[in-house]
Order: C-alpha cells, then structure tokens, then sequence
C-alpha cells in the first residue's frame, strides 16, 4: 500500500533562478515553513549523496533524517528518508517551465508502509499534501522577496 501527496505552485522568476534558489540549503531556514525547518546539512546547493536532518512539526517534535538520492540540475530532487517498515517516503520537486518566464514547481511525495494502509492513509495523504502546499507557498513567498 502507499500514498502520494501531491502540489504544485507557480513561481515568478525563470527556472534556473527558482532551482538555484530552491537547491540552496543554507537558505532555507530563510523561507521554509514552521512546520518544517532545517536542522543539519550542507552549507551550500544540494548534491546527490547529502544527508539532511529536518524537523517537522511547528517546534520541530520530529527529527526527520533524508538522504537526497536523486538530483537532475534544473528539474529535480529527491530525498528519502523514514522507517522502511512503518512509513518510508520518497519527496521530490519538479520543475518545469511556466508561461511567462515563470516556473512551475510540483511536489510529489510517496510513502509506503504499515503506516500507508487502512483509515490512516486518507489522513495521511491530506497532511503530507496541505504540508507540500505550505513549503512551495513559502518558497513562492521567498523568491518574491528583493535579493
């Protein structure tokens, strides 16, 4: 059994800005939500291979640790991380270019495990969904803002 989160946004800025910007660790303790906040990882743009520690939960209550396995320079990244037996996700963010000049940024997250099946998994989908929405709204918000 799994489930997938899915949402997406348009961002005002070309690609190549948005995925800079967007790939850029040390700034994201500049633009991600409460719920989701930057503990540990590289002090620069991601590669394939890091590992990340991330709290989720407005005081951070869960030390979340990912590994982005999967980086396509201006299309994506991916990261996975959780408990292969409980719940196990697999996050990434697309890009992919808008009218415009503008970006689209798609998030689509799948989680697997005991956790994915019977009455949790509905539960489950609208959280990790309305929680992909909130990151790329603040991503929106970030990118908007003077340099």
């Amino acid at each position: 059994m799994s489930v997938i989160a899915v949402a997406e946004l348009t961002v005002d800025a070309a690609r190549d800005i948005a995925w800079s910007r967007f790939i850029d660790f040390a700034q994201w303790d500049l633009w991600m939500p409460p719920g989701f906040r930057p503990i540990s990882g590289p002090a620069r743009a991601l590669h394939t291979g890091d590992k990340l520690t991330l709290g989720v939960g407005r005081k951070a209550w869960l030390k979340l640790n990912v590994e982005v396995i999967r980086v396509r320079p201006g299309k994506e990244i991916c990261w996975t991380g959780g408990n292969p037996t409980l719940m196990r996700g697999e996050h990434s963010f697309l890009f992919s270019d808008a009218a415009d000049g503008k970006t689209r940024v798609r998030s689509e997250e799948t989680f697997r495990g005991l956790l994915t099946a019977g009455p949790l998994a509905a539960r489950l989908e609208r959280t990790a969904t309305d929680s992909a929405s909130e990151v790329l709204a603040s991503f929106v918000d970030f990118v908007k803002r003077p340099r």
